[in-house]
């Protein structure tokens, strides 16, 4: 396992080229003793035969990377890789998936004689729990209740906060929209998903800061919540996934008030 000062490390090195180490699928989902194959290819103009090619996993933020295997090694009851400098092309094969699988898989490239490392964007793997409630007809998908919690007014801005919660895969995105714009400025969201252990389901929020003045124009701010669950296993054994789609919105007052918006549910 690598040091959290060399994680640090990968993140700053998967931020600054992310362009250039290719992974598919950005997400995946399966049941317990099913295998995975995870892809991963360099872009346009490099080559994998000038680089020294691996994987690693992260189980969730903030936790320690762990090597897992690289080029040319020997493969071991889990993990087995297959390389073609031909095609540009890693994959990494996992088999006989069990829970603690679920984890960020990122394949990596580095090329010693100009110190150079590179990391892709990984792949969520998430191993399902009670897959058997699954199925292809009527898929037991724990509805999303979600909302936008409230309005905080510190040092001349407003935060709204929008809560997901009782969902179950942890395959989820969070966008803020303004009047039908997606805002991606003083957007912070969870680190990572929030287990319930009681339930087996999880929670994510994230918030939206912006200046009391632009509060005050009466603008519609949108939370908009996809979730992405399993739905089919496919001819080839890959289990397919499918996505819904929220919104919760709040109208923003024009006024100096903070007391007075409306709420909206589609």
């Amino acid at each position: 396992m690598l040091s959290s000062g060399v994680l640090v490390w990968l993140l700053l090195l998967w931020e600054s080229s992310a362009q250039r180490v290719l992974q598919s699928p950005a997400s995946a989902m399966a049941p317990p003793g099913d295998n995975a194959i995870f892809h991963c290819s360099m872009a346009p103009g490099f080559s994998m035969s000038s680089y020294t090619m691996a994987w690693y996993r992260q189980a969730h933020h903030g936790a320690p990377v762990e090597f897992l295997i690289k080029e040319y090694e020997k493969p071991t009851e889990k993990f087995h890789i297959v390389l073609t400098t031909e095609k540009n092309t890693f994959s990494l094969h996992l088999s006989d998936l069990k829970h603690q699988d679920s984890s960020i898989y990122y394949c990596h490239s580095y090329c010693a004689s100009r110190e150079q490392a590179y990391f892709g964007a990984g792949t969520k793997l998430t191993v399902l729990g009670k897959f058997n409630k699954f199925n292809q007809k009527n898929p037991d998908i724990l509805v999303l209740d979600f909302r936008i919690l409230r309005a905080f007014y510190c040092n001349k801005r407003v935060t709204l906060v929008c809560l997901a919660e009782d969902f179950y895969p942890d395959h989820i995105d969070l966008a803020w929209y303004i009047d039908d714009k997606e805002e991606s400025t003083g957007v912070a969201k969870d680190d990572s998903a929030k287990l319930n252990t009681d339930s087996n389901t999880y929670s994510i929020s994230s918030r939206l800061s912006i200046p009391f003045k632009k509060w005050n124009q009466g603008n519609t701010y949108k939370c908009k919540v996809t979730f992405h669950y399993p739905k089919e296993k496919s001819n080839d054994g890959k289990w397919t996934t499918e996505s819904s789609t929220r919104w919760e919105s709040l109208t923003a007052p024009k006024r100096k008030s903070l007391h007075f918006f409306t709420f909206h549910r589609w």
